[in-house]
């Protein structure tokens, strides 16, 4: 009897050890849990507003460039080349956060605007440019077209339209 009573009091023993090493392996665990749950909510809220700063940024820049479009007359003035440059920083402006937000979230859910768009809006500054320096022909479709473009990439922007 005392045989099975030693065995039995060395089991509860070992039992004792394991339910406390289980007792702080769970609550490692649950403290680990805890911590991963604060830093994903964390790292979910910086990518919202980010992705939000991203898109008013954007949503700015192309407003502006259309306003100065709009301002612009059909005839050739001193002044066009200055607002042409101002244009161009926009469209620049908006290229570079495209590209930022792309590499930041990835190509689908960070790109705003396709390229082909940004190419259209430079060939239309340039085209405009040139007729500016000619003085020879109007503008105002170049202008049209411009402000065309302008109002597509605003509307990629604002989700209107998929790229």
């Amino acid at each position: 009897m005392y045989q099975y009573a030693a065995q039995n009091r060395h089991a509860t023993g070992n039992f004792r050890l394991r339910y406390k090493v289980l007792l702080i392996a769970a609550v490692l665990l649950l403290a680990a849990t805890v911590v991963l749950a604060v830093m994903t909510i964390s790292g979910n809220s910086f990518k919202s507003r980010s992705r939000d700063a991203y898109t008013q940024a954007m949503t700015n820049n192309v407003s502006n460039a259309i306003s100065v479009v709009n301002r612009m007359d059909s005839v050739t003035v001193s002044t066009t080349s200055q607002r042409l440059g101002v244009i161009r920083q926009y469209v620049y402006a908006m290229e570079q956060l495209n590209r930022i937000s792309i590499q930041m979230f990835g190509e689908g859910q960070g790109r705003y605007v396709p390229d082909d768009a940004f190419t259209a809006l430079y060939q239309d500054l340039d085209n405009y440019e040139m007729l500016v320096q000619s003085a020879k022909s109007s503008t105002v479709e170049t202008r049209e077209l411009l402000i065309t473009h302008l109002k597509l990439v605003q509307g990629y922007i604002t989700g209107q339209l998929v790229s």
